[in-house]
């Protein structure tokens, strides 16, 4: 399964504006990322059960787990029964702290040139919402510490980032991290990552390449987040 890093200049229209390619995308990575925890929780269960049978105890996690199971299952449904029958579910995030503070320090910066009813109160929210999708995660790291890749020091951290995540993409529009203005590879204790551009992404390295993407509505990125309440 690929896994993408989507850097701000895709991730802000992505989550503060329901229409676009980038939010359709969005939505897909909001399925990979409920199949990936439905998957989680069903190993988790299997070795609670089999702890069980061991101890004859039955965990008090156990309980919790299938309460959370099933909300994902639920939340999945939902969603998968509104998308085209091909849609890949395979699809999955890489997040990590400078992803996540950078996305909540563009928001508050410039959120609402995205969206005007976006409030100071829904930045969390927001950054929850975020951070749910990326399903996996880079380890932990100073910024500062970031080895220098790319000409504006800022952006090092979110190149760092999708690099410690061992990610397939970083999908970013930011000029500085695609200096070639389509892709650019990055290397770092030999993983490399490809940074590319969100339209090279989607007609070049997306697949399937002949998903309807005219199918897919923005607006049902809601069923991922039944139970949260924020800006849609």
């Amino acid at each position: 399964m690929p896994y993408v890093v989507m850097d701000t200049s895709v991730s802000l229209p992505a989550t503060l504006s329901p229409g676009g390619m980038a939010r359709k995308f969005w939505v897909l990575l909001a399925l990979g990322a409920l199949t990936h925890r439905i998957e989680h929780h069903r190993l988790t269960l299997e070795e609670l059960r089999a702890e069980n049978e061991v101890t004859g105890a039955l965990p008090g996690a156990l309980d919790s787990i299938e309460a959370e199971a099933h909300a994902a299952e639920q939340r999945r449904a939902a969603l998968r029964d509104l998308l085209p029958p091909d849609t890949p579910e395979h699809w999955l995030a890489v997040g990590g702290a400078a992803i996540f503070d950078e996305y909540e320090r563009k928001v508050r910066e410039i959120g609402r040139r995205l969206n005007p009813s976006v409030r100071d109160s829904d930045v969390q929210p927001l950054r929850r919402r975020v951070e749910a999708i990326c399903v996996a995660g880079s380890p932990s790291f100073n910024p500062e510490d970031s080895p220098p890749f790319t000409r504006d020091r800022k952006d090092d951290p979110i190149v760092y980032t999708a690099l410690l995540g061992k990610a397939d993409y970083l999908i970013s529009d930011d000029h500085d991290i695609v200096p070639d203005g389509s892709e650019h590879a990055y290397e770092y204790d030999e993983h490399q990552v490809l940074a590319v551009t969100f339209n090279r992404f989607i007609t070049t390295y997306f697949e399937p390449t002949d998903l309807d993407w005219s199918a897919i509505d923005g607006r049902w990125l809601r069923h991922a987040f039944a139970r949260n309440t924020t800006t849609s």
